[in-house]
């Protein structure tokens, strides 16, 4: 029975184990005997803070380095790229020339106009007046007052619906007026800004690209970032979409895809180059169409802006032919 009974440790040996148990630091740590539980809140509370800058740190990264805009965020950067809104809403009044030069499939040049916009936004609405000389040197003015559309032809009135059809002004929708086609041509002219009209809808897309379409779009030669707009049904049922180069934020090319009167949508695809900055403005001075062949189908070539310009008073009232120079 004696066997059993193990030798009781001396104190030498417990209190050898009960300091090998206590790590070497812990006098090291500082102590508050009169408040020690203040002292652990303290603890907690520096805990939570640095929990809360780390989160906040992380959210300033993801908002302004990792996360992908927004359709409308996007919208925002090329505005800016372009000139910004307060810039254009500035402008008021101004022209600029548009050179259409019409080719066939083979490249050769069939057709060239001339055409010179003139243009002032007031309160009421935009004003436009298109002056139109062809390849054989006749020159057609239509515009719009106060009591309604007017043309004249070499200084001679005319019929508006006729010179602006002759002029390819007009598009075949029974709702096509004779400043129909250079209404569009200024819209689009006045693109991105317009993308901040009430009513758009913007989104993000994506899809791939070969060397031969990075090639026709320029800019850097990045892929670029594909921006498509719509409409709410009350502002319009056509649809947009923009190539917009990630450097330089800059429209590269659009397609368009208009809906007509019998439902039909017709695509359109022009790629915009040579862009320029003009009184604050930065914009494609050349749009391009391709024949499937690769050939120049057409193009539009801008020239002459001046988007400072001061009309005279009366400037777009109907007049006769002798008040139609100085122009």
């Amino acid at each position: 029975m004696n066997q059993d009974i193990r030798p009781t440790k001396g104190p030498k040996e417990s209190q050898k184990k009960s300091e090998e148990k206590i790590p070497w630091w812990v006098d090291l740590q500082v102590k508050d005997l009169v408040r020690p539980i203040t002292v652990k809140r303290m603890q907690l509370l520096s805990a939570g803070a640095l929990v809360l800058a780390l989160a906040v740190v992380g959210y300033y990264a993801w908002e302004n380095f990792l996360r992908e805009p927004t359709g409308a965020e996007f919208v925002d950067e090329i505005v800016d790229a372009a000139g910004g809104l307060d810039t254009w809403n500035d402008i008021d009044q101004g022209q600029f020339t548009r050179t259409h030069n019409l080719y066939d499939e083979t490249g050769e040049l069939l057709k060239s106009t001339e055409e010179t916009f003139y243009f002032k936004r007031t309160v009421e609405g935009l004003k436009l007046q298109v002056k139109s000389v062809g390849d054989d040197h006749s020159e057609v003015v239509v515009g719009k007052d106060d009591y309604g559309f007017w043309a004249t032809k070499d200084n001679q009135t005319v019929d508006p619906m006729i010179a602006a059809k002759e002029e390819g002004m007009m598009c075949d929708s029974k709702f096509c007026d004779p400043q129909c086609a250079s209404s569009m041509a200024f819209f689009r002219f006045s693109m991105p800004f317009k993308l901040k009209d009430r009513g758009v809808n913007a989104s993000l897309a994506s899809t791939g690209f070969n060397i031969a379409e990075l090639n026709l779009l320029g800019g850097s030669g990045k892929e670029p970032t594909l921006l498509d707009i719509s409409y709410d049904p009350e502002v319009g049922k056509d649809s947009w979409r923009f190539y917009v180069d990630p450097q330089d934020k800059l429209i590269h090319k659009i397609e368009y895809y208009n809906k007509s009167d019998k439902g039909e949508t017709r695509p359109e695809e022009i790629y915009w180059t040579d862009h320029k900055t003009v009184d604050g403005i930065t914009f494609s001075h050349r749009w391009t169409r391709y024949w499937p062949n690769g050939k120049v189908m057409d193009e539009y070539v801008y020239s002459d802006v001046n988007l400072d310009r001061e009309l005279p008073d009366g400037f777009f009232n109907r007049r006769d032919g002798s008040e139609l120079v100085g122009r």
